[in-house]
């Protein structure tokens, strides 16, 4: 029996969705919105993984009611997932999906980064701007991605969100996409990929772009994570991931290199925000601490790190860095954003200067860890989750059990205070809570 977008709503919030690709914003309250436009973002243009690839193939029924229970709950009428043409095998599978309901569509998108920049996709799907200080649903399309799109179907239908599909990739000696319960530890997670395969090894959350460095290996997996890609310790990326901003203003002020390609490169710069990293960096190396255009950029960086990573070989410098730090300060000084334009037009070398995907693995010298993980069939044991209360958007989770009460899979363990922007996180494993503090909820399995 289908159901009314209240419905709709109510389930997905009771379910405990959140974005599965970034903050972590609660998705009932996305759905809450008036959007002509829903868009399945299965671009996942970060190298080396291949989760939401997986899932489009293997789980394509779901992703596409998924997207239905969507439109459904905000008006729209229009669906659409869009995805990368060069993944030939998922293309055919979302095709073949897509034609048996009207209003739905494909959309393919070309191998660039970063195709799944929600501002990116919009643009390229709709051929609308989303205005500075915006988001997509100002100019109404909702935006989601595979695994959320997934969810939504699975919570419409009753079943909550305590598992995970993510890929592990790089330096392990199994690359692997599996899917576990939320919380399986890191340790647990690269075991399953056969160990690193160097000594040393760094272990990102996320892509190379995007993700940031752990080191706490026996902390659980949030529901906003997809990825761990282990990288040698010299590696440039974890070099530059690793590098403080006070190392950044020295080198950038000895350097006499040109930065305009960080511009030239610039997504958002592409797609006609007032966003010039090299302006950024001069205004660093000027020791300017005014709020000027230049700095209160920093409200308008999308944290792709082409800038970082491609924009500025000469010294690798890090604008993207310069510009959390700006973020950062604006904030506690109270300044709020002032970028507001919604009269914008996209660069006119915005097709010429997209970032092939092959450019970037040579660029970033991952060519060797490109290579098509194995999906690992059925489900792998796992004893003992670690539940992250905390990786989400709104007010963190509370304990809503015991140290020692038994739990069973889909019970609920902890939620956002009521009236609250927040989530709801269920027992992802049958077992015993075996300890809680103000982050995390574990629970044992196999406990007597």
């Amino acid at each position: 029996m289908s159901k009314n977008p209240n419905q709709i709503i109510a389930l997905v919030r009771e379910a405990g969705v959140i974005g599965a690709a970034g903050m972590g914003y609660p998705t009932y309250a996305k759905l809450q919105c008036e959007a002509h436009t829903v868009i399945i973002n299965g671009s996942e243009c970060e190298p080396l993984l291949y989760t939401d690839k997986t899932l489009l193939r293997d789980r394509t029924v779901d992703v596409v009611d998924g997207l239905i229970q969507a439109m459904i709950a905000s008006g729209a009428k229009r669906g659409v997932v869009a995805l990368n043409a060069a993944d030939i095998e998922g293309v055919a599978r979302v095709e073949k999906e897509l034609v048996q309901t009207p209003g739905l569509s494909l959309h393919l998108l070309g191998d660039y980064y970063p195709a799944g920049d929600e501002f990116n996709l919009v643009y390229e799907v709709t051929g609308k701007l989303v205005p500075e200080g915006g988001t997509p649903l100002d100019i109404g399309v909702l935006v989601l991605n595979v695994t959320t799109a997934r969810q939504i179907s699975q919570a419409v239908n009753g079943i909550a969100a305590t598992e995970r599909t993510v890929t592990i990739a790089g330096e392990v000696r199994e690359p692997k996409v599996v899917t576990v319960p939320i919380g399986t530890r890191y340790s647990e997670l690269i075991a399953m990929a056969g160990g690193p395969s160097v000594p040393g090894a760094i272990v990102l959350e996320g892509g190379p772009m995007m993700g940031r460095i752990v080191t706490d290996l026996e902390q659980g997996l949030a529901k906003s994570v997809g990825a761990l890609v282990l990288l040698p310790p010299q590696h440039l990326v974890v070099r530059m991931k690793k590098k403080s901003v006070s190392e950044i203003v020295k080198q950038s002020k000895a350097s006499s290199g040109q930065r305009m390609q960080s511009t030239d490169l610039c997504p958002r710069h592409l797609l006609g925000h007032d966003i010039n990293p090299d302006r950024a960096m001069v205004a660093l190396d000027y020791g300017r601490a005014e709020p000027s255009a230049a700095i209160t950029a920093a409200y308008l960086c999308s944290d792709c790190g082409i800038c970082e990573l491609i924009g500025d070989e000469s010294s690798f410098s890090s604008p993207r860095k310069i510009y959390q730090e700006y973020k950062s300060r604006l904030l506690r000084a109270g300044v709020a954003n002032p970028h507001r334009r919604t009269d914008i037009r996209a660069h006119s070398q915005f097709e010429n200067r997209k970032l092939a995907a092959a450019t970037l693995i040579k660029k970033l010298d991952i060519g060797s860890y490109v290579t098509k993980p194995t999906v690992l069939s059925g489900k792998p044991v796992v004893n003992l989750v670690r539940v992250p209360l905390g990786r989400h958007v709104g007010a963190p989770a509370q304990a809503m059990v015991h140290t020692g009460q038994s739990v069973r899979r889909g019970d609920v363990i902890a939620a956002s205070p009521e009236g609250f922007l927040g989530t709801i996180y269920h027992a992802p494993i049958h077992g015993k809570v075996t300890h809680i503090d103000e982050t995390n909820i574990e629970v044992t399995g196999g406990v007597a």
